[in-house]
């Protein structure tokens, strides 16, 4: 499993600077205002994260699904 990020807006392959409507910004804007399932807060631009099937396949921080897993471990 590979972990992505979406760049800020205005950055190559990133959503539009300012407002626009079309679908990829509109998507990745909304996936970094999405809110992660296990720390509560929003995913953001730049940070690595997975869409994780054990939350419905909600976009999920990585360091938190990482850190989650490494404690079910032990």
């Amino acid at each position: 499993m590979a972990a992505g990020s979406i760049p800020r807006p205005g950055k190559n392959y990133g959503p539009c600077a300012k407002a626009c409507d079309h679908i990829d910004c509109k998507e990745s804007r909304e996936m970094a205002s999405a809110e992660c399932p296990i720390c509560g807060k929003t995913i953001g631009y730049e940070v690595d994260f997975y869409f994780d099937d054990g939350n419905d396949g909600k976009p999920t921080h990585a360091l938190c699904l990482e850190a989650k897993i490494e404690k079910e471990r032990g």
